[in-house]
């Protein structure tokens, strides 16, 4: 009967210690990360190019993993024109273990190696005129940023060198088997951010110019664009933002704007929402 209960503990005591054992080494394995839910852990987003102003302007993310596991991607637009005058958000949640395999996947792929990693520019792709593709990843205690001109076009054979290709290779692939996020729920924004110039378009036949709902001046708020293309910023936040999202549900993207009722003067705007770690006025993609 000693024999036998002597038996039964060391067996209990070695689950026990393979247990904590497993426990430590899956411990050791994660990739640590920001985990407050305004954090940014991985963000993929694209911009530049031969593209019209407003496109880089009003242009997201196409992919934002924030420390507690939210994820906010651009939600489906209608296809019509004139299109919506604020394009939505849809936000989803990952739990910790799928944050840790999309950061493993993210090793995986050499992006979290400390080092720089050569995508080949225009010149070595061979295409002009594209966008830029800019992945940032906070992880394992250190930012690393990755950015790959003309990802997914199809390079003229013989420009990239066989590193070159298979980095760009990894990248493309990564960023293709991101979770879509797409089954989530659309989320109003917090805050947006509102480009404003003088309206250079033709008005659409049988519409009005829609009134500015708040109490700062359309015609002169805001501070200028840095890249020099006409356009002055306002951020919109609180109470006003909610104002303003009424108003901007009414219009779409070639709607004219007064700054009062009854002014002659109209203006075009371009409206972005900010995504939760974004205050005030971002940089255009561009």
């Amino acid at each position: 009967m000693r024999i036998l209960l002597l038996a039964s503990l060391l067996t209990a005591t070695g689950l026990a210690v393979s247990a904590g054992s497993a426990a430590a080494h899956s411990q050791r394995d994660e990739i640590t990360h920001p985990t407050a839910r305004t954090r940014v852990v991985l963000r993929v987003s694209s911009g530049g190019g031969f593209v019209a102003p407003q496109t880089n302007l009003r242009a997201l993310p196409s992919f934002t993993l924030y420390g507690d596991g939210t994820v906010i991607v651009p939600g489906p637009v209608i296809q019509i024109y004139p299109g919506p005058a604020l394009y939505p958000l849809v936000r989803s949640k990952l739990d910790e273990r799928a944050v840790q395999a999309v950061l493993k996947r993210a090793k995986a792929a050499g992006l979290l190696a400390p080092r720089s990693i050569d995508y080949g520019g225009m010149g070595a792709v061979g295409v002009s005129d594209m966008p830029t593709t800019t992945l940032l990843v906070n992880a394992a205690g250190k930012h690393f940023k990755r950015q790959a001109y003309a990802l997914g076009a199809p390079a003229q054979s013989g420009r990239l060198t066989p590193a070159q290709a298979r980095a760009r290779r990894a990248l493309q692939q990564f960023v293709a088997g991101l979770p879509h996020g797409t089954s989530g729920t659309v989320s109003p924004p917090h805050a947006v951010a509102v480009y404003v110039a003088p309206f250079r378009g033709q008005a659409q036949p049988g519409s009005a110019p829609i009134v500015w709902p708040l109490r700062s001046n359309l015609a002169t708020a805001g501070k200028p664009v840095s890249s020099g293309i006409g356009y002055r910023c306002i951020g919109v936040s609180g109470k006003d933002a909610q104002t303003l999202l009424a108003t901007l549900r009414k219009a779409n993207e070639q709607s004219r704007w007064t700054a009062r009722p009854g002014a002659q003067v109209v203006y075009e705007v371009v409206a972005r929402p900010l995504l939760p770690d974004e205050h005030g006025c971002p940089p255009p993609t561009g």
